[in-house]
């Protein structure tokens, strides 16, 4: 079983890096593909998937300083993987070394023969014996800033800039918390019960659960078995969604017969929040330009009884409908720098060059929601991002179209950057235990 699971940890993280899925998605296509629905092995594999991918800088650093003219990057990927899961064992979650290098090195045998068997293990010998501590001295020494991003796991550039934002001790409390378990909440969904009849169950279930800001929401303390496996999940009575995401429909204030636009919906959380505050009601139109992730939604509309969303597979760039909106949700594609507690894999997605495109996503969003809205109508602009230029100086942007920026009353939350950080609305995950997060209301004149 060790073995069957290292291949198979090694497997779904060669296939994230390969196709920049979500780890998610495929560790539940991989389950669904091998017939995997074990309990206890799902759960190894994928704590073994969540933490190599959390704590991959500092195993990556550990093989490259053993690696002997090259790289770990160089090397065949599911090669490079099956060591990660071997460094990982031994250096991070206290497998015997011996046990580890031995699991790993017959799975190279198996995919790669006797010499690359022979490579791996001689690898995994001098990391063994690697001197992590007096290494990341050294680099300290030489650069701080990557003796951080080693030492808390976190790109390069993000340890930079969170410290220009941040400062230095908001700074390594943001990491810190970004490498701690996924916070989970729940948000009722009030088409077939309420927030009251929800905690009674979840208490019943033995999830011990908490109120929070938003009333539709609740925080999960504690639980016996994963809530996806209870009944009232399967039946659509609640979801799971972050706290902050949440916030994003209550922002909107949507009203019974609106009609609404959402540019960028799958998976669809906030399309399906709205849906449930306007009693289906209204119409909501859908659009996204991932046409897997349209059926999906579909599908997951069925379970939770909505009935007036209409769903387009489309460019939110560049979708014009003949009539105008009363309001738009615009969450759109952003780096999602502020959701590494939840999906570790988006750490090494990003660089630079990539946020600038996405930047220009953003602002080409935002130009077509102004063509969609009606006059008077409102915009609820979102990102999971901790980057400035992706939400307050967007935000700027915006005005320059037209908008006006609406001072809503945030109730709770963090004040954001530059001089509309008054007006905006934030949270950070060392602050507020749930995804960093950014909202703002903007109104067309």
């Amino acid at each position: 079983m060790q073995i069957i699971s290292q291949e198979l940890v090694a497997q779904i993280l060669s296939e994230i890096e390969k196709t920049g899925s979500s780890a998610k998605s495929i560790l539940e296509k991989k389950f669904k593909k091998m017939g995997i629905d074990d309990p206890k092995i799902r759960g190894l594999v994928h704590a073994y998937v969540f933490e190599i991918l959390k704590w991959r800088k500092k195993i990556d650093f550990i093989i490259n300083s053993v690696l002997k003219g090259s790289k770990i990057e160089d090397l065949d990927l599911l090669l490079a993987n099956i060591l990660r899961v071997g460094v990982y064992e031994m250096k991070l979650k206290g497998v015997n070394p011996a046990l580890a290098t031995d699991s790993a090195v017959r799975l190279v045998k198996k995919h790669y023969g006797l010499r690359r068997a022979k490579f791996a293990n001689a690898v995994l010998r001098f990391a063994e014996e690697f001197d992590e501590e007096k290494a990341l001295t050294k680099l300290k020494e030489k650069d701080r800033i990557e003796y951080l991003s080693v030492k808390f796991s976190h790109p390069h550039w993000y340890v930079e800039y969170t410290i220009d934002l941040l400062g230095y001790e908001n700074a390594i409390r943001l990491m810190i918390s970004n490498n701690k378990p996924q916070r989970y909440y729940v948000r009722v969904n009030q088409l077939k019960t309420d927030i009251d009849k929800l905690k009674e169950y979840l208490e019943e279930n033995n999830v011990k659960v908490a109120m929070t800001p938003i009333p539709d929401v609740l925080k999960v303390l504690e639980y016996e078995k994963p809530i996806t496996r209870l009944e009232w999940y399967k039946l659509g009575y609640f979801v799971i969604q972050d706290l902050a995401s949440a916030y994003v429909a209550h922002v909107l204030e949507p009203e019974r017969g609106d009609r609404i636009l959402d540019l960028a919906a799958a998976p669809g959380s906030k399309t399906f929040h709205v849906a449930h505050l306007m009693e289906n009601t209204g119409e909501i139109v859908a659009v996204d330009y991932s046409l897997e992730r349209l059926k999906r939604m579909r599908e997951k509309m069925k379970i939770l009884g909505i009935r007036n969303v209409k769903l387009i597979h489309a460019d939110g760039m560049k979708f014009k409908d003949k009539k105008e909106f009363d309001k738009i949700i615009l969450d759109p594609p952003c780096s999602s720098s502020g959701t590494y507690r939840q999906f570790p894999e988006v750490k090494w997605l990003f660089d630079e060059k990539k946020i600038k495109g996405v930047i220009k996503v953003q602002r080409a969003m935002l130009r077509n929601a102004y063509r969609n809205l009606r006059k008077e109508g409102e915009i609820t602009y979102s990102t999971c991002s901790i980057r400035v230029g992706e939400n307050e100086e967007n935000i700027k942007y915006a005005l320059s179209l037209g908008f006006e920026l609406v001072d809503y009353p945030f109730d709770w939350g963090e004040k954001g950057f530059t001089d509309i950080g008054d007006k905006v609305f934030r949270t950070f995950t060392h602050i507020n235990d749930c995804n960093s997060f950014f909202i703002a209301k903007l109104k067309k004149p």
